[in-house]
This record gives structure tokens, C-alpha cells and sequence, in this order.
């Protein structure tokens, strides 16, 4: 049975930014995101492994084809983030999105006889070979793995950089370890 873990909570007043949620030292944190478009039916997953000092084990972002939805999306970027995540990472995971539907999934039985049956049983597959943390993190706190997913869904590519984020989110991943307060 995993152990369960808290993630640590800080509270901040209303006008300072929230940071990106470090994970425990003993951890890795995977930030992922989905999106999908009505329109015209494109779909992306991205993600980040970091290090609680904010370093990039990995990052990536996929094109995903016959995506229905948002939550497709999303429940993609978790299954995909995770088989990543056990191949380039040996720590405990904790896995962050802003979608607490999908992030319920994990543990929960709340999605097993749905469309996304499929999904949820490869992310529970993946629970079993190590411990899989989920935490609901504010869409302010994941604009690493969104701004992956934007480029990937408008860009129509998928790839994957081992040790280091692509020049798309070469700025971003310092600012959410270290916010800048401007007044």
C-alpha cells in the first residue's frame, strides 16, 4: 500500500503571487496539463519532473490524437507524465494539476466505468510500480506545463528533453521557483 503524504500548504496573502508548490526534498514533483480545442479537435499533454530545487529531470510535451475533451487531455498528460516519470526518476512523485477531476481519478473510483476507462486504468497501473502523490495545485502554479501544452497543440509536435526545458519555457522554469514580487 503507498504511503500517504500531505503536501506542504503556505499561506500567502492576496497579493503575492503563488509560486510553484515545491515537493517534499525527498520527492519529485510532475506538473502536467492538458488541452483540447472544439474547434478544430487538436489536443496536447505537457509535463515537467523538477527537483525540489526546481531542476528539470524532464520535460515534454505530445500531440494527442482522437481526443474527445479537456479531461481526455489532462488524464493523458498524467499517464503519459507518470511512464515517464518511472523511466528517468527514482524518488516518490508527486503529481500536480490544476484538474481535481482527473487528479481524483487516481485514487478514486469516480471515473473506472467511463469513457477514460482506459487512461485511469494505465495511470493505476503505473501507481503500482511506485508512489504517485496527487496534489491540486491553482492554474497560476502550472503555467510551465501549460505554456508545453499550448506550444505542442499549436505547434502539432511531440518531444521529450532529458535534463534540461526547452527555449519555449526557458524563462518560465526560474520564475516559478523564484518569484519576482513587483510593486
Amino acid at each position: 500500500m503507498p504511503m500517504v503524504r500531505e503536501a506542504n500548504v503556505e499561506i500567502l496573502s492576496p497579493s503575492t503571487p503563488l509560486p510553484w508548490p515545491r515537493p517534499p526534498t525527498d520527492c519529485a514533483a510532475l506538473s502536467v496539463d492538458g488541452a483540447f480545442m472544439q474547434e478544430d479537435g487538436s489536443a496536447a499533454a505537457g509535463m515537467i519532473l523538477r527537483r525540489y530545487d526546481g531542476s528539470v529531470i524532464f520535460a515534454a510535451y505530445r500531440c494527442i490524437f482522437n481526443c474527445n475533451d479537456a479531461l481526455k487531455a489532462v488524464l493523458h498528460a498524467i499517464m503519459q507524465g507518470m511512464a515517464l516519470a518511472l523511466q528517468h526518476c527514482s524518488l516518490p512523485i508527486v503529481v500536480q494539476s490544476n484538474s481535481s477531476v482527473a487528479l481524483a481519478a487516481m485514487t478514486g473510483e469516480s471515473l473506472s466505468r467511463s469513457a477514460y476507462e482506459h487512461l485511469v486504468a494505465e495511470i493505476r497501473h503505473h501507481m503500482e510500480a511506485r508512489e504517485f502523490v496527487p496534489s491540486k495545485i491553482k492554474c497560476e502554479q502550472n503555467m510551465v506545463a501549460h505554456r508545453l501544452t499550448l506550444y505542442s497543440r499549436t505547434e502539432f509536435t511531440t518531444i521529450v528533453w532529458l535534463g534540461r526545458s526547452p527555449s519555449c519555457i526557458e524563462e518560465l522554469v526560474p520564475l516559478d521557483c523564484n518569484p519576482i514580487h513587483m510593486e
